[in-house]
């Protein structure tokens, strides 16, 4: 009678894991800070080390584009990519170029930031991808 209840015990914890990685979304949390730049009037471009449970993320950073002081916990990332090392190469207005050299994963080029005071901003992104395999 035993052997009959660990086999079924066995085979329920079997499922129960497959259920699990089957049904359990991805995450993704934030690591270590990697960029923190001064854009503009009051905004900072910033960037962190992203740790996902998605295996065939590898290792990505986002970049987000934010009010001075503000933190990234509401924010969505404009730049998902591989580069730790963006360059702002200028910025004029409210138009932000960088170049990026690594595999790019998501990239928005217009953005509305909102600052603390409740005006929001409209910022159009420019970007180089200087990707090789």
């Amino acid at each position: 009678m035993s052997k009959v209840k660990l086999s079924l015990l066995s085979l329920v914890t079997v499922l129960g894991l497959l259920l699990a990685y089957v049904f359990i979304p991805t995450h993704v949390r934030l690591g270590q800070e990697i960029l923190s730049q001064p854009i503009g009037d009051g905004f900072q471009l910033v960037g962190y080390k992203a740790i996902s449970t998605e295996p065939t993320d590898g290792k990505l950073n986002h970049y987000y584009l934010v009010a001075q002081g503000e933190s990234v916990k509401e924010a969505q990332p404009f730049l998902i990519s591989s580069d730790p090392f963006i360059r702002v190469e200028n910025v004029v207005g409210n138009k932000l170029d960088v170049t990026i050299v690594g595999r790019v994963k998501t990239f928005d080029n217009d953005l509305w930031i909102t600052k603390a005071d409740g005006t929001a901003h409209h910022w159009l992104i420019s970007a180089t991808i200087k990707y090789v395999r």
